[in-house]
């Protein structure tokens, strides 16, 4: 719930589901509320390269913590890495599902981030086995993120590249 009056359509929300032994993630926008249950229109995003990495056991306890209790300020963790994303058109049960409310400009960054492909082309230049395709995928991350228009997502694209050190 957020303030007096809860979550209702039109807020844009960020929802945590379980799914098997980790977390995947919902953003959107919400269409309409029904006491606990929350029909949202958006995105699912199942961090696939980070479950990969705790499954193989290349994953430190940040992002052990990371998918066990995802938040919108810490999610970055999960789409720095491959993820699946689907369109999201259902129910979210609040009292099942966490369920957070984000100002529309959290959700264009996580929405743009997604749409972007960004997971995979950090994922890229992260997990480059060679100095040559270390330069190229951090010269096609760099391409990418001097197109953006949109300010709030370049802004976090860049600070997200120099805290990997890939900038």
């Amino acid at each position: 719930m957020f303030g007096k009056g809860g979550i209702k359509p039109g807020d844009f929300v960020f929802c945590v589901q379980k799914d098997g032994d980790y977390n995947k993630i919902v953003i959107g926008r919400v269409q309409s509320v029904k006491g606990s249950r929350v029909h949202v229109a958006g995105t699912s995003i199942t961090p696939e390269g980070l479950i990969e990495r705790i499954k193989s056991g290349k994953a430190g306890e940040r992002s052990k913590q990371v998918i066990s209790s995802p938040d919108p300020n810490n999610c970055i963790f999960m789409l720095i890495d491959r993820v699946d994303s689907t369109a999201f058109n259902a129910e979210v049960d609040q009292s099942v599902d966490r369920v957070i409310w984000i100002n529309e400009n959290r959700y264009l960054v996580l929405d743009g981030w997604i749409k972007e492909n960004f997971p995979d082309i950090f994922s890229a230049t992260l997990t480059s086995t060679t100095e040559e395709e270390r330069m190229h995928a951090r010269a096609t991350l760099l391409e990418k993120m001097n197109s953006l228009y949109e300010r709030d997502l370049k802004e976090h694209v860049y600070a997200v590249a120099r805290a990997t050190k890939i900038l």
